[in-house]
């Protein structure tokens, strides 16, 4: 099971968290517009507008150190990790 409190203090997971939501509100906007629910249009002056802000916020964390995290090996937690209740 997922501890989500867990997940959310560990900043380079809501880094990749919050840019997967960016690309889903813009699939969920662009096919409500395609089967006309919607007339908001994400025309590409709005696309790289919010695209330039991301990679300016993301650009900053990068530098931070926040987006990578070397302490970790491969794509999943680890068996200890899933058991923490705070962020070792």
């Amino acid at each position: 099971m997922v501890n989500w409190k867990v997940r959310f203090k560990n900043l380079t997971w809501v880094v990749a968290f919050v840019s997967q939501l960016f690309i889903l509100i813009e699939v969920i906007l662009t096919g409500l517009h395609a089967v006309g629910i919607t007339d908001f249009v994400l025309t590409d002056a709005i696309k790289g507008w919010v695209l330039a802000v991301i990679n300016a916020v993301f650009g900053i964390l990068a530098m931070l150190g926040v987006v990578q995290d070397p302490t970790t090996s491969g794509l999943k937690d680890s068996d200890q990790a899933k058991t923490y209740v705070k962020p070792k």
